[in-house]
């Protein structure tokens, strides 16, 4: 059932016990979403988690709330309500899905275009730039002042899944609930420079690997993480965060793949950028089984490095 924020807001409040959900592989606008509204929650004084598959990566560690998130599923007390944030289908849950589904209560807040409602209750807005502009919304309708902590979880979110106010999903509303968070006292340089002016060695390393194995066919640029370049650059699986869009950046290019290889050698996770008028979740994603957002998706498809890019390709070069 699709239901209002207002309306998510008041089912929310008659449960306690609860648990809210990010995607595998979470990024800034899943962790930052997912902590803000646990650190409403417990505002409102009911025991809430984030379950983060894999945890908080380590390039968002410097965010607050980090106790409000468990990354093996193993609450210290039983879910009895869960709440699927900037998640766009159930398998992007991860390692989490069994107990998300076994939640006697569902709901899905998210704004992927892709997403088949898959809870109980469901408010899905494909026009939203992040979840984290939902989220902000959430916590106005749990009637939670926004806390300083909060704001800098929210606004990391924001920014992580706009590109910095820098893509074609941000709006008016984008840069409205910005200033928002703003105004509770998030700090503008300080999140946005751990988030985009600050690597490690290792990760820029990683990146060096990734650019050098480049290859490019017209308007399309891909190239490989290998589970070998993760060990020569002592890098993590979150490394690769934002490789992609250095091939989407360059002239000329209009869609662009990262592939990374999986660490059980046998699947590959892909990145995938565009620009207009390209969809890369409507027509390369959700045929492979991803999905995702119009000029940003993913999948996950089970084969080999080589094998997996080449369905890839193969399907990117239908559209160009």
């Amino acid at each position: 059932m699709d239901v209002t924020i207002r309306e998510l807001a008041d089912w929310l409040k008659g449960f306690d016990d609860i648990a809210v959900f990010g995607h595998r592989a979470p990024d800034g606008d899943a962790c930052g979403s997912c902590v803000a509204v646990v650190l409403a929650l417990r505002a409102l004084g009911k025991r809430a988690l984030a379950c983060l598959p894999e945890g908080m990566p380590e390039f968002l560690r410097f965010l607050p709330g980090q106790d409000c998130v468990v990354s093996d599923g193993n609450l210290p007390f039983a879910p009895r309500c869960a709440l699927a944030v900037d998640v766009s289908a159930p398998d992007m849950l991860g390692s989490n899905r069994a107990l998300f589904e076994n939640c006697p209560q569902r709901a899905v807040l998210d704004h992927h275009e892709s997403n088949p409602h898959f809870g109980m209750l469901n408010h899905v807005e494909p026009g939203r730039a992040a979840a984290g502009e939902m989220a902000l919304l959430l916590i106005e309708e749990l009637g939670v002042p926004l806390s300083k902590d909060m704001a800098a979880c929210l606004f990391a979110a924001i920014s992580s899944d706009s590109g910095n106010f820098n893509y074609s999903n941000t709006t008016a509303e984008t840069f409205e609930t910005a200033a928002a968070c703003v105004r509770a006292g998030a700090d503008v340089d300080g999140i946005t420079g751990r988030i985009y002016r600050t690597r490690t060695e290792a990760r820029t390393r990683l990146l060096g690997l990734a650019l050098a194995g480049l290859e490019r066919d017209g308007k399309l640029a891909w190239t490989c993480v290998t589970n070998e370049m993760f060990r020569r650059a002592g890098a993590l699986r979150c490394d690769t965060e934002r490789i992609v869009n250095y091939l989407i950046e360059i002239e000329g290019v209009e869609i662009a793949a990262l592939a990374i290889e999986q660490e059980d050698g046998g699947s590959a996770k892909f990145s995938l950028r565009s620009v207009a008028p390209y969809n890369v979740a409507r027509d390369v994603a959700l045929p492979l089984g991803g999905g995702g957002h119009e000029r940003a998706a993913g999948i996950t498809i089970q084969r080999p490095l080589r094998e997996a890019l080449d369905m890839v390709l193969a399907r990117v070069r239908e559209i160009v």
